[in-house]
């Protein structure tokens, strides 16, 4: 075997500069550069020092092609790290083996992962094709929603409305100096929420209502604290808390011509309490929303399906502006606008979310942040914090050019 100072002084013998040698004197030099120990081989080095109009790899395999034409190599032996087996030292193979076993290796755990991302993929879209099966015939059992029609005056007018609906938390109890709160108080809120918005819209004759669902209809298995004071099973408060959504929108359609629901994932619906390990699709919002789209299939509610991803949502209202709403866990108040334009490469003029617990509004470089406050209203976990906040929820009129921000006051007790 050669040694790189061995190589180096046959170089020399040469005396020529780079781009002077020979095809003949580039063969012999290619030869001896070959003998060189795997670990000092740098071939595009190489090809630099010599003037050579080629790659490495491609003077090395010139050189390779002539060697089998003047049979110095055959094709029939066994070639390692281009040096014959014969030549090769065994500490050399034994490296270059240990070599080929990790890369096989890695290749074979890249290739598991990918495989079992893949049926895990398949089997989430198996589940949910199942689960909407099941949700779609149970529907069919269940008693017929009464009849809603329309009753206002239809106008050229492009009156708007956006209902907030976030944080009914179904599930939990709550029993204070402050607030009390379970399923029937709920279902109660919601109905005045219904109530005074219908009797708004009507007033403001609106064309379209958008109801955006920010989500947390369900306490779900979020805290630990959330599942001592829950009063319903998880599958009872997803079946609760659709029912009295599909309630909801059902009676809505006296408010307008046109209602439109829309939604987003959150935080206390994920399948996984673990932060960290929640994936943001696997969560039980879907659930509800394919029983409302099963249980409304027949009255003119639209389920238009455009979000651009699972938790975060943009449209355009009737004046050609643009909304964006998310459910809250991931947003920072003072930075969302920045982020929806950065992503959305688009100016945003309106941003809804929920989660807060409380009812905002901030603009910023003439857009506007609303936060929607909750129905269940202050838990114990905000009382031991001594947060106070009414039970509430906005609606939002666009009506003749001008914004009216509604709080409208839920405050309802036994």
């Amino acid at each position: 075997m050669t040694t790189k100072e061995e190589f180096n002084n046959f170089l020399d013998k040469f005396g020529k500069d780079a781009g002077d040698f020979t095809d003949e004197e580039l063969y012999q030099i290619g030869c001896k550069y070959k003998e060189l120990p795997t670990s000092q081989k740098r071939w595009d080095e190489l090809v630099k020092i010599l003037g050579v109009d080629k790659t490495g790899e491609q003077f090395r395999s010139w050189i390779k092609g002539k060697q089998y034409a003047d049979g110095t190599i055959t094709s029939n032996v066994k070639l390692l790290s281009d040096q014959t087996i014969d030549d090769i030292s065994f500490p050399e193979f034994e490296e270059k083996t240990e070599e080929i076993k990790r890369e096989l290796y890695k290749q074979q755990v890249k290739t598991r992962d990918v495989m079992n991302s893949y049926r895990r993929s398949l089997r989430d879209d198996a589940r949910v094709e199942v689960l909407n099966d099941l949700i779609k015939e149970g529907v069919k059992e269940l008693k017929d929603l009464p009849s809603i029609e329309y009753t206002g005056i239809d106008s050229e007018e492009n009156n708007e409305a956006v209902m907030l609906l976030s944080d009914l938390h179904i599930g939990m109890e709550i029993n204070n100096f402050y607030n009390k709160y379970n399923t029937e108080i709920a279902r109660k809120r919601v109905k005045k929420y219904v109530h005074d918005t219908i009797e708004l819209c009507k007033k403001n004759n609106i064309q379209r209502l958008n109801v955006l669902n920010l989500g947390d209809m369900i306490d779900g298995q979020l805290r630990v604290t959330s599942r001592i004071e829950d009063s319903e099973d998880l599958v009872s408060q997803i079946m609760i808390a659709s029912e009295i959504l599909a309630d909801a929108l059902n009676e809505l359609q006296e408010a307008a011509p046109e209602i439109i629901y829309r939604s987003c994932s959150d935080n206390h619906s994920r399948v996984t309490p673990n932060f960290k390990e929640n994936i943001e699709k696997e969560n039980y919002f879907r659930l509800i929303d394919f029983y409302l789209e099963a249980r409304l299939k027949d009255t003119k509610v639209q389920f238009t399906h455009d979000n651009l991803d699972v938790d975060l949502g943009l449209f355009s209202l009737l004046n050609g502006k643009m909304m964006a709403f998310a459910h809250g866990h991931r947003e920072k108040i003072n930075t969302c606008i920045q982020g929806i334009l950065g992503a959305t490469r688009q100016f945003c003029d309106y941003v809804c979310v929920g989660h807060w617990h409380e009812s905002k509004m901030k603009s910023f470089q003439g857009a506007k942040v609303f936060v929607n406050s909750s129905i269940c209203g202050s838990d114990n976990y905000a009382q031991s914090l001594r947060l106070y906040g009414d039970a509430e929820q906005t609606l939002l009129i666009f009506h003749n050019g001008n914004l009216s921000v509604n709080y409208i006051n839920l405050n309802i007790y036994e």
